[in-house]
């Protein structure tokens, strides 16, 4: 009989375990006493969240530094910083420069272990294994991404559309590693892998959902850029300008963001309530979706009102990331609690080797 990683028989996902574990997103914590595989996978499944939050946090100083204008705050070097490993007395924008480098190198190194973890604990084309290795793959990519924005000049007041093009990818990548890391904290803490069956329609919206996300949220990031690159001095002279012909393409982004934006929402809370929850953590998850919705409309016409404030674009991209996870969540919960397709002579797979 298949055995799980912890030694116990065959369990099928999330919903078998025990209900003091179905209250939460993790396993109970072990005993004292506890094999030390089980204590190791306790302590993996905190250090995944924590990466998960250490993450979103570098990827807000990385908004910041757009924002402030300081991505050229370290010349045209990387990875040194203009010219040293560690510079000597630097200026406002140089700090905020290298905090970020600091910090998103100290980032690959967490996600590193994570997959080194991973690799340990996990079996061969298990599903941790799977998203953590797609983590330390979209990482690297960020890295590199970082590296032609200052290498290249697309940094600062440069408004050339490879400088847009170049930041639109590094923000997909950046989100799809948010969303590969996070499936690393999930499913370590017990949410089961995706089944091969369950209604292609939810599947299509789903998809679609994600996909929506990504689209609005490029958009917005080229909306970011223009009110980094050519700020409004009012809320009607900026509408003005948006929407005149004269204007620079990402102005008038500014004048479509927004409709983007609401429709994308509308979408979401559609998918969420069309289907009926499967299970409480989903049911939960749905709400989180609605509710991030919600808050991210208002963050984004706040935004607008005050001309975009730094404080508040870094709260509207938060609202973003907070709707996508909170998606990527749902889709995960929703999919593992699909029904397999039934056929001849299978048989049901047990966790560890999912």
């Amino acid at each position: 009989m298949p055995q799980t990683i912890d030694g116990r028989g065959p369990q099928r996902g999330f919903a078998a375990r025990p209900a003091s574990a179905r209250a939460g997103l993790g396993a109970p914590a072990p005993q004292a006493g506890a094999p030390p595989r089980r204590r190791w996978l306790s302590s993996y499944r905190i250090s995944a969240w924590v990466v998960v939050v250490y993450t979103q946090l570098v990827i807000l100083w990385g908004a910041y530094v757009r924002a402030a204008g300081a991505g050229n705050g370290c010349g045209p070097n990387w990875p040194l910083c203009d010219g040293q490993f560690l510079p000597h007395a630097p200026k406002l924008k140089m700090f905020i420069e290298f905090f970020h480098r600091v910090s998103s190198g100290l980032d690959g190194v967490l996600i590193l272990v994570l997959w080194a973890g991973a690799m340990w604990l996990y079996p061969r084309r298990h599903r941790v294994r799977r998203a953590a290795t797609a983590a330390l793959g979209f990482v690297g990519i960020e890295a590199l991404l970082g590296a032609a924005l200052v290498l290249f000049g697309w940094v600062g007041m440069n408004a050339s559309p490879a400088r847009v093009t170049a930041d639109a990818a590094h923000l997909v990548n950046t989100m799809l590693l948010l969303a590969a890391v996070l499936l690393t904290a999930l499913w370590a803490s017990g949410v089961e892998h995706p089944a091969a069956g369950g209604p292609p329609k939810r599947r299509w919206l789903l998809g679609a959902g994600a996909a929506a996300i990504l689209a609005t949220a490029v958009c917005g990031v080229m909306v970011a850029l223009a009110d980094t690159l050519y700020p409004s001095t009012s809320l009607i002279a900026g509408m003005r300008l948006d929407l005149s012909h004269a204007a620079p393409m990402l102005d008038r982004l500014r004048a479509i963001h927004p409709a983007v934006a609401i429709l994308t929402g509308l979408l979401l809370i559609w998918i969420v309530t069309e289907a009926p929850a499967q299970q409480r953590l989903h049911k939960t998850l749905g709400y989180a979706v609605f509710a991030a919705v919600l808050v991210q409309w208002t963050a984004g016409a706040t935004d607008m009102l005050l001309l975009t404030p730094v404080a508040m674009q870094i709260l509207h991209l938060l609202g973003a990331d907070l709707v996508w996870m909170a998606l990527i969540a749902y889709a995960a919960a929703e999919l593992a609690d699909a029904p397999a397709k039934a056929t001849s002579g299978s048989a049901v797979v047990g966790d560890a080797t999912a």
